[in-house]
């Protein structure tokens, strides 16, 4: 049951073995790796570029029929695996929508379900934002972590989800208190796609700029928030290079930022962006759209 899933963490663990240099030497060998881990399974259903979108993950009802007056036939709603119960998941699909699931993968959640399977040694600083509730994970300890990873991808599956958003899956820019290399994200992220292709999922790349162009080879699609405030949407672009849809979300709190402010840009780069309130809310409501609606 376990086999395509267990070659997966054996790659990533060979090479970690490896060892890693640093700098665009062991940028492009991850990248190589990358690619040639791409190709070992292709049974799940990819998101191109021109995808209407809808994110929920408020711990409220999901609401169902917010899509439902979109015109465009392509529609994927991003939802939280772990609130969201398989008939609501069901009824989404059933209207022909791609249901992606959330989970975080770089983080240590203390309301999760699975929060007790985290042993202190993988716990490092608290998330900005969130000191009382999630800690940076140490995502070198591929042996602790991955089984726990590995079993919420099977929950995803089983709840129906065609994809999942990965959180927090470049921490090896963040302050989580663990010598973490470009190489050992890279390396992560990469056993867990390929987990989530043995499965039949697509699994996108969660923000991370500075890697968007190397991991445009593995993950399916990007999902960034703000990279038009931030003014850092250009690696973005190997995605949509690849046919790989873009979903940009960018707030009106706090900065009071309007449509007109990052559409234009947007559909230019054949990016799908959406307008909500806050990273804080997240709620069915606020939403507008750049294009096909």
């Amino acid at each position: 049951m376990y086999g395509k899933s267990l070659c997966s963490f054996a790659l990533v663990l060979m090479l970690a073995a490896c060892g890693g240099g640093s700098g665009s030497d062991s940028l492009s060998a991850s990248a190589k790796a990358l690619k040639e881990s791409a190709q070992q399974s292709a049974s799940w259903k990819p998101l191109v570029p021109g995808t209407s979108w809808q994110w929920q993950l408020d711990g409220n009802t999901i609401n169902e029929t917010i899509l439902d007056g979109v015109k465009n036939p392509r529609k994927m709603y991003d939802v939280d695996m772990e609130q969201t119960d398989a008939q609501t998941i069901a009824r989404l699909k059933a209207k022909g929508i791609y249901v992606v699931c959330y989970m975080e993968v770089g983080g240590w959640e203390k309301y999760r379900n699975d929060a007790g399977q985290f042993p202190p040694g993988v716990l490092g600083n608290p998330v900005d934002g969130y000191e009382d509730t999630e800690r940076w994970l140490d995502i070198r300890q591929t042996a602790i972590l991955m089984p726990i990873m590995l079993a919420r991808l099977d929950r995803a599956k089983a709840k129906g989800c065609d994809g999942v958003e990965p959180d927090l899956d470049d921490s090896y820019a963040e302050d989580t208190s663990f010598p973490i290399t470009l190489e050992d994200q890279l390396n992560y992220n990469t056993a867990l796609i390929n987990a989530a292709h043995d499965r039949g999922m697509s699994m996108g790349l969660k923000n991370g700029p500075n890697i968007a162009t190397a991991m445009a080879k593995v993950a399916d699609w990007a999902l960034n928030e703000q990279c038009n405030h931030d003014h850092v949407c250009g690696g973005y672009a190997s995605f949509i290079a690849l046919n790989k849809a873009v979903f940009n979300v960018e707030y009106t709190r706090p900065d009071h930022m309007k449509l007109a402010d990052f559409c234009p840009a947007d559909n230019k780069a054949n990016f799908d962006g959406i307008l909500k309130l806050s990273s804080d809310t997240l709620a069915a409501l606020p939403r507008s759209a750049c294009r096909f609606e």
